[in-house]
């Protein structure tokens, strides 16, 4: 019971400080292209994680093979994802972006059972889908409106959800890598190859936009913030818990940002928060406790332990 209660305060605290990274991501991408505001942000992450790569070397795999996991997991987590989701960042709301992130969920769900096998209780089904409707009330979506993808804010909402359903790979597939490998390792080697894609893609448009001037030292407090507490700290308390838990629960509490970040972009931003907010922050609230504080009480069973202090 304890060890079940101290991974739902990890997961509650992981999506906390990742439920403001949208409003803090809203002031570094009015100066800087969503491309260079990822690789900023994973450069300070990755050169906060190389010491600890150094010490942990020999945890590192040694053929192409071995390190392709890593690829894939730095593809899915730290590029793809992150490109497509700054562009619609620059053109959504905030609160549009926070919001959204709990479609997450139900990509994770519906991969784990697809690809890991892992069985979906019933509480998680239900916490889901109350999660699920608690969205569509924040967003106040209007369905007349739907094919209004072309451009705008809906073209930004577009572009977050495909991020998000890739995105949701890192928690699928990182399931597997976590039997041999140690979470903090684990999402430094997908952070870096994740940085490498980055810079190999942009790097020289970034380096352009720079020379044309530096953004100021706000935005660059942004980036620190989000490549620090937001990648160093968060993504590994994340994979901390996944190494022991389903993906599938360890997912819901996906559903726990919008609460934080909706409110957050209402106060800075001054994005208009609805009656339809209220009631979905209620939904969302009792989909996560119904799915993740019934549910998350033991490790996937057709996964090993992961060797090491867990760390």
């Amino acid at each position: 019971m304890r060890s079940r209660f101290g991974d739902i305060l990890l997961l509650v605290l992981a999506n906390l400080l990742w439920g403001s990274t949208d409003v803090v991501g809203k002031f570094a991408i009015e100066e800087m292209s969503p491309e260079a505001l990822a690789w900023t942000r994973f450069t300070i992450a990755f050169l906060a994680f190389l010491p600890v790569l150094y010490v942990r070397r020999a945890e590192i795999p040694r053929t192409v093979k071995g390190l392709l996991p890593f690829v894939a997991l730095g593809a899915s987590a730290f590029f793809i994802n992150f490109v497509l989701h700054y562009h619609g960042l620059s053109l959504a709301p905030a609160s549009h972006a926070t919001a959204l992130r709990v479609s997450e969920s139900l990509a994770i769900v519906f991969f784990s059972a697809l690809i890991l096998k892992e069985r979906i209780g019933k509480l998680t089904i239900v916490g889901l889908a109350m999660g699920i409707t608690g969205v569509v009330m924040v967003l106040n979506v209007d369905v007349k409106n739907l094919s209004l993808f072309a451009s705008g804010y809906r073209l930004g909402d577009l572009l977050i959800i495909c991020g998000i359903i890739i995105e949701a790979q890192y928690t699928v597939f990182g399931k597997k890598v976590l039997v041999k490998t140690r979470p903090f390792t684990a999402t430094a080697l997908a952070c870096g190859f994740g940085w490498i894609m980055l810079t190999v893609c942009y790097g020289p448009g970034i380096a352009q936009e720079f020379s044309r001037g530096l953004p100021s030292a706000a935005a660059f407090a942004s980036c620190a913030y989000l490549g620090l507490i937001a990648t160093v700290i968060a993504f590994w308390i994340y994979y901390r818990v996944l190494a022991k838990r389903e993906s599938n629960r360890v997912g819901i509490s996906i559903m726990v940002q919008p609460v934080v970040g909706i409110p957050l972009a209402a106060l800075v931003l001054r994005e208009p928060i609805t009656k339809g907010f209220i009631l979905g922050s209620i939904f969302i609230a009792v989909g996560v406790y119904l799915a993740l504080g019934g549910n998350l009480n033991g490790a996937s069973t057709n996964m090993k332990p992961v060797k090491g202090n867990g760390s």
